[in-house]
């Protein structure tokens, strides 16, 4: 059931029930006035009885009043509901509900969050675009490496750490999360950030805890995003070079 029908079957049944609520009140106080008029006038209809006409009104009201919840009160109850019906198709056209500017959202054109997607591809995949361009990363590691002895392994890698580590301090600057060295003894206070410590070993109870250094870790110093083209294209690390001839 779609969201505007909910709403307009909550108004079809908070219609309904105060019509019958609204009738159910009229018909106890016409019940209750009729009584108190008849207990005033007692008197004088008994003084009258003989003298009141068969058709009238009075006595109408003193043959009906016994069956009175048998005949009238059902019949205003049945009018009341059939008022409450009448009232709702009235207002059921002008029932709006949330799911009016949903729909103008998703009528919107979609370009921004794919646009956004592609943001994402391309700044994701940028650090291997710039360690390719300044360091060769990738041909690096599509090489295969058993044709090589390791010399020639040794003299390449040189050059390609020089490179990447340069394009990482660029852009990262990468700092050790923990002062000390590594092997050294050092206490985990009990406010510790897991995001930037990992306990191994025998990890028991609640921090402070006291242990050893086996890798200081590493977070960034600087956060440098690239300015990226909106015409990059998502898939690429690094385009093809062809020299014209």
């Amino acid at each position: 059931m779609s969201q505007q029908n909910k709403i307009h079957l909550k108004a079809l049944v908070a219609l309904i029930f105060l019509g019958l609520l609204l009738g159910t009140a009229f018909g106890v106080s016409v019940q209750m006035g009729v009584t108190e008029l008849l207990n005033e006038l007692q008197p004088m209809l008994a003084a009258q009885q003989n003298s009141v006409p068969e058709g009238s009104a009075w006595h109408l009201v003193t043959t009906i009043r016994p069956q009175y919840w048998y005949t009238v009160f059902p019949g205003i109850l049945i009018f009341s509901l059939l008022l409450a019906l009448i009232v709702w198709l009235f207002v059921r056209p002008g029932l709006k509900g949330p799911s009016i500017p949903g729909k103008r959202l998703e009528s919107a054109p979609k370009s921004v969050p794919q646009d956004k997607e592609l943001s994402d591809r391309r700044l994701f995949l940028h650090l291997f675009s710039a360690m390719q361009r300044d360091g060769r990363l990738m041909d690096f590691l599509s090489e295969d490496l058993d044709q090589y002895d390791d010399a020639q392994i040794g003299s390449a890698v040189r050059n390609i750490h020089a490179g990447c580590k340069q394009v990482v301090v660029n852009y990262l600057k990468p700092e050790p999360v923990m002062a000390q060295a590594e092997g050294e003894q050092t206490v985990v206070a009990e406010d510790f950030d897991p995001g930037l410590i990992t306990l191994t070993g025998k990890v028991v109870g609640d921090p402070p805890f006291t242990g050893i250094i086996r890798h200081k870790g590493w977070q960034t110093g600087k956060f440098n995003l690239p300015k990226l083209s909106g015409r990059q294209n998502a898939k690429v690390i690094a385009p093809a070079e062809i020299e014209i001839t």
